[in-house]
């Protein structure tokens, strides 16, 4: 197995033995800002240059991020854990008032706009003059692009005077920095770097259903049936039956197996047959399993693809047994959906399934649009329009969907409904008749899924990715999640309008969250919300412990979110430049939220990383590409959108598109002059920034 280490995480304190005394000072209210920001001393260094007419007066932040603004909007007022303080429609959230006494500063939200992106767009216009820091959602990109014309500081300019605590965040990772590095050299924001080092999505599955079908007990009588199309991927000699203990292996793959019984039934596979050759299978290959689900199920899971596809079939073929075992009675005419997603708009997560083909990349960063990876060879290359993907791959999942494994509205994207409530959380609801199996989704929220009247889905936990080789990069079969906590293409930037004590006051606040105190705070709140004793994460680590008030309140306004109570009503996790710990999003999972994570940090499931990796296939990419002009202008002679996206999509789920239809949208769209200049992108990025 590849040397790399899932467990290297970025301790939160400097160390173990100040840990407990700094989370007591910050509890008790009494840690003060540890100074590098005397505000009313002289500038130092390249903020004494003064860049800029706005020079006196409160800080203005231009800044939206999913709807929230540094201003609290709501119209029910908050009333503080002192009992007396209340925060109004129009006043700025409690976390920004406490970093406004914390450095002596005074901040005004003049945001106007309901996205970033709007606010980019018009503030372009006017050469980014109405604010002094601008910020939110997705601006990555455009951060690089006007501050290499000249519109944002350079923060490598000020690092060694004015940025004490940022300057050693860089040291300890130096590779974050090449990742928001513009293409002239220059650092123009501070990026929203989430949770490193940690998974993001995983799967989550109904763990009662598979001991039921696999491991004894009643069973209904069951007449769906379905015609495979899906066919074997791994021989027994190349996939996990090769890691079996038993010498006495099946020579057949299992899903040859049940599409031998389909055909010998008269081409229809039905419950009976599926479930038998299953078991078959799995007592012969796997004779050390005490159950036949803990092929599936536990931190010894051990299936690959095609066992799992094995698995979503039967589950396919039981309405009437899993209908009855999780209503208490047969539902006519339910269905039973083996695999789906959040929401029609997350259908490209259906492509992260190529990982289980001998590894084949998908994403190189986290987010849809980051469908450049690196190859073992280092090579920067489109997934999209990968021939491993297109001819042998894509092919493969329109055969789930044909199969009826994946859920039948999941590339729908004009739908709006949250598949998850619906098939996770419909179990009680009267005339329920569509349930959930499988989805692949973030950890806090697959977890704890309501089912009304205070009571919980308790049945949905993690599941294992399947085993997979990655041939040139790992030796045999690993389990393996490309989704990770990344860089995001989020955060804040200071116009360069700003300067003298301005400057300095920007600079001190964009500093103050990479010290302790302040990434403290903007993790996990203001002292007054804390309790007394820690959070024992999964991890073994300790984190700071939201209080009864934090709670109480959360229940009142966001309906028990955790996360919304914290960005709408109290200011902080905001996608500010800052680095997110797990601690909070831990702190709010659910029972089998805390499994979850256990059984995928104990199984050491793989992922990508910024860190040295021994091959660059776990290396992630820069959250956006910096393009100079040149390259602007190279893209503009390309056409690579969603138009190929939707098309893939529809060969998958329609009969309408064929695979020569995509590849032929993508050499009309001059993929490989898009993909030469995103490489160009990268080179400059990663090498020292060549100025063109």
């Amino acid at each position: 197995m590849a040397n790399i280490d899932r467990h290297m995480k970025k301790k939160f304190f400097a160390s173990a033995g100040c840990a407990a005394a700094l989370c007591a000072a910050l509890l008790a209210g009494c840690l003060k800002t540890p100074g590098p920001w005397d505000l009313d001393a002289p500038p130092r260094g390249a903020a004494a240059r003064g860049e800029g007419a706005d020079t006196s007066g409160p800080l203005k932040v231009d800044f939206v991020a999913e709807a929230r603004q540094f201003k609290y909007t709501e119209s029910t007022p908050l009333v503080m854990p002192d009992g007396t303080t209340m925060i109004k429609s129009g006043d700025l959230k409690p976390f920004w008032q406490w970093v406004e006494a914390a450095l002596g500063i005074d901040i005004s939200d003049v945001t106007t706009k309901s996205r970033a992106s709007e606010i980019m767009q018009t503030q372009a216009a006017t050469g980014f003059r109405d604010a002094n820091i601008y910020g939110g959602n997705a601006v990555a990109a455009d951060f690089m692009k006007y501050g290499a014309e000249g519109y944002f500081i350079n923060l490598n300019n000020y690092i060694d005077s004015d940025m004490p605590h940022f300057k050693a965040y860089l040291e300890k990772n130096p590779n974050i920095r090449t990742m928001i590095t513009a293409h002239d050299g220059g650092l123009y924001f501070l990026p929203y770097i989430a949770e490193l080092n940690h998974y993001a999505r995983v799967f989550v599955g109904r763990q009662s259903w598979v001991r039921a079908l696999l491991d004894g007990g009643a069973l209904e009588t069951e007449t769906a049936s379905l015609v495979p199309r899906y066919e074997p991927f791994w021989s027994a000699d190349t996939g996990t039956q090769a890691r079996a203990k038993s010498g006495a292996r099946h020579p057949l793959n299992v899903i040859a197996l049940q599409n031998a019984a389909a055909s010998k039934a008269g081409g229809a596979l039905s419950f009976a047959d599926a479930r038998q050759v299953l078991l078959d299978y799995i007592a012969l290959t796997y004779p050390d399993l005490q159950n036949p689900s803990g092929l599936y199920l536990g931190p010894q899971a051990r299936h690959d693809i095609d066992e799992l596809t094995a698995l979503w079939r039967l589950v396919r073929l039981a309405p009437n047994t899993l209908s009855k075992r999780t209503t208490g009675a047969v539902v006519p005419g339910a269905e039973i959906i083996p695999y789906f997603f959040r929401f029609a708009s997350y259908r490209e997560d259906l492509l992260r399934l190529a990982n289980y083909f001998e590894g084949q990349r998908v994403y190189g960063s986290d987010s849809y649009d980051a469908r450049f990876y690196l190859d073992k060879d280092g090579v920067l290359q489109y997934s999209y329009s990968d021939d491993n993907l297109l001819d042998h791959l894509l092919p493969r999942f329109k055969a789930l969907y044909d199969e009826g494994l994946l859920a039948p509205d999941f590339a729908t994207t004009s739908l709006k409904e949250n598949f998850r409530t619906i098939y996770f959380g419909g179990d009680l609801k009267a005339g329920a008749a569509k349930f959930g199996f499988m989805t692949f989704d973030f950890i806090g929220g697959a977890t704890n899924v309501s089912l009304g009247g205070g009571k919980m889905q308790t049945d949905a936990e993690g599941i294992l990715p399947p085993l997979t080789r990655i041939p040139g990069v790992s030796e045999g079969f690993v389990h393996f999640v490309e989704n990770t906590r990344v860089i995001k293409p989020d955060g804040w930037a200071i116009s360069s309008v700003t300067g003298g004590a301005k400057l300095r006051q920007a600079l001190a606040l964009f500093d103050f969250m990479f010290s302790e105190e302040g990434n403290l705070a903007q993790n996990f709140g203001t002292p007054d919300m804390l309790d007394a004793e820690p959070f024992r994460g999964p991890d073994g680590q300790d984190y700071p412990k939201m209080n009864q008030w934090f709670h109480e309140n959360m229940s009142k306004f966001s309906n028990g979110d955790g996360a919304i109570f914290a960005r709408s009503f109290v200011g902080y996790n905001f996608p500010i430049g800052y680095e997110k710990s797990i601690g909070f999003e831990q702190q709010f999972a659910s029972p089998q939220g805390q499994k979850t994570w256990k059984l995928y940090e104990d199984a050491q499931v793989l992922s990508c990383t910024y860190d040295k990796n021994p091959s660059p296939y776990f290396s992630l990419v820069p959250p956006v590409f910096s393009m100079t002009e040149r390259l602007q202008r190279q893209l503009l002679d390309t056409n690579i959108s969603e138009t190929q996206t939707d098309k893939i999509f529809s060969y998958i789920t329609t009969n309408s598109t064929t695979i020569d239809d995509i590849k032929t949208d993508y050499r009309n769209g001059k993929i490989g002059l898009y993909v030469l200049a995103h490489r160009d992108a990268y080179a400059m990025m990663t090498s020292g920034a060549v100025k063109e």
